[in-house]
């Protein structure tokens, strides 16, 4: 009986044991799963802070055992599809940031409140925008044209485009076109700006309209003297013995005129279109400036004007159209006979300086003041009117001289001092070189 009763409180004392033992096992169990969670969830912490500073996902060290295991690979994910999305809009706003950069046209993107949120390289060439840090700032403080202003806030009033044309100070100034345009939304997102240079259209625009005033004024001169003069003969100058016959002269010599203006006309418009053709080919200067000397020497001398030639050491040959290089050397010549006065000189030389041959044609005539030597080479313009038309030029000569040479690989320049005299000078590619470096400049 005793040994009953030992036995049933050994049980009961090994049952609680055990049940002890397991308290604890599983106390155990529990609190390494609380563990795990915790260090689960500092690590999702941390991740998530870190997305502020570096979206790039870094690997999270997840136990699969962990309740949380889940939840932490969940936002893995979630970390991994944000960080390609932040990489793509990077890649974007690289490429468009490139493609901004590049464009000629200035850019300039405003918020509602008028505050820089773009400003590409050419808006701040174009606008004269001198501040580097130009984003976030008022557009007041960025720049401080008004014609610029002016067209923000009407674009904000609600029109649809608009549109203006303004100068800009500088050296030289420009003439720039700029459309602005409002970003709707719900609400007004801003405004943004495109700014074109459109100075050199302007430029030949008016030259075009100079061009085509001169023309007329050349065609309209002649014209009205060959009218005035058949006019005469018809009323009864041609029965006059006297005078007919110099009517008759004075009528062929300005239908001379304009032949010849027509042909120079012609010819340069054939050479700005590349359309006149060039035989390409190496040939030397000497017999070339020989044979233009002698066509033109009647001429000089009836002027009594001496003139020289002064060949290099060496023979220097010329890559170049034959024809395109007598038309620059006789244009040269004519213009250096034409305004030099009695008494004076003119020498024709030629040298090599470097992958070229260069062309000088000196005179000792009325010299080219400072401020017409930049505009000597356009049609049509002279430095003196009254004596380039006395004298028989139509004023496309130098025009002609300059396009030639372009159009041949070389260039043109002029020194000349007003009363002293003139150095035309043409660089033209020499046979010897590349000449790349020519090639309309």
């Amino acid at each position: 009986m005793v040994w009953r009763e030992s036995a049933g409180v050994g049980a009961a004392i090994g049952f609680l044991g055990g049940m002890l033992l397991l308290g604890v096992g599983a106390a155990a169990v529990s609190w390494g799963s609380a563990n795990r969670s915790r260090r689960d969830v500092r690590s999702v912490v941390a991740a998530a802070e870190a997305i502020g500073r570096d979206p790039a996902p870094s690997p999270l060290d997840v136990d699969l055992r962990s309740e949380t295991a889940p939840l932490v690979q969940a936002f893995q994910n979630v970390q991994q599809r944000f960080s390609q999305r932040v990489q793509r809009l990077d890649e974007k706003c690289a490429r468009l940031s490139t493609v901004l950069d590049g464009m000629e046209e200035g850019v300039v993107a405003l918020d509602a409140d008028r505050r820089v949120l773009l400003a590409n390289g050419a808006s701040r060439r174009l606008l004269q925008i001198a501040s580097k840090k130009v984003i976030g700032r008022p557009l007041l403080e960025v720049v401080r044209s008004r014609e610029v202003h002016a067209a923000v806030e009407q674009a904000e009033r609600g029109a649809s485009l608009v549109e203006t044309e303004f100068e800009v100070g500088g050296d030289p100034r420009r003439h720039l076109h700029l459309r602005a345009k409002r970003l709707d939304g719900r609400s007004s997102l801003g405004v943004v700006i495109v700014v074109d240079d459109v100075s050199k259209l302007r430029r030949l625009e008016n030259m075009r309209s100079e061009f085509a005033a001169n023309v007329s004024h050349e065609l309209k001169t002649p014209l009205a003297s060959i009218k005035a003069y058949a006019e005469t003969l018809r009323l009864g100058a041609v029965n006059d013995p006297d005078h007919n016959l110099t009517f008759v002269e004075r009528i062929e010599e300005h239908a001379d005129r304009l032949h010849f203006l027509i042909l120079d006309l012609m010819h340069l418009a054939r050479v700005e279109s590349g359309k006149e053709v060039f035989e390409i080919a190496d040939f030397p200067l000497d017999d070339l400036v020989e044979e233009c000397v002698d066509y033109h020497l009647d001429s000089a001398e009836a002027k009594r004007i001496a003139v020289s030639v002064e060949p290099p050491e060496t023979r220097l040959e010329v890559h170049g159209d034959e024809v395109g290089v007598r038309t620059i050397l006789d244009n040269l010549v004519s213009n250096a006979i034409k305004y030099t006065p009695e008494g004076g000189c003119i020498t024709v030389g030629w040298r090599g300086d470097g992958d070229a041959v260069l062309l000088e044609v000196s005179d000792t005539g009325i010299g080219i003041a400072a401020e017409d030597q930049e505009r000597v080479f356009e049609r049509f313009y002279r430095v003196d009117k009254a004596r380039s038309r006395e004298l028989g030029g139509t004023g496309l000569g130098l025009s002609i001289v300059k396009h030639t040479a372009l159009a041949l690989g070389g260039r043109v320049g002029l020194e000349s001092r007003l009363g002293q005299g003139s150095t035309f000078r043409v660089w033209l590619p020499s046979a010897n070189g590349s000449g790349d470096e020519f090639a309309l400049v």
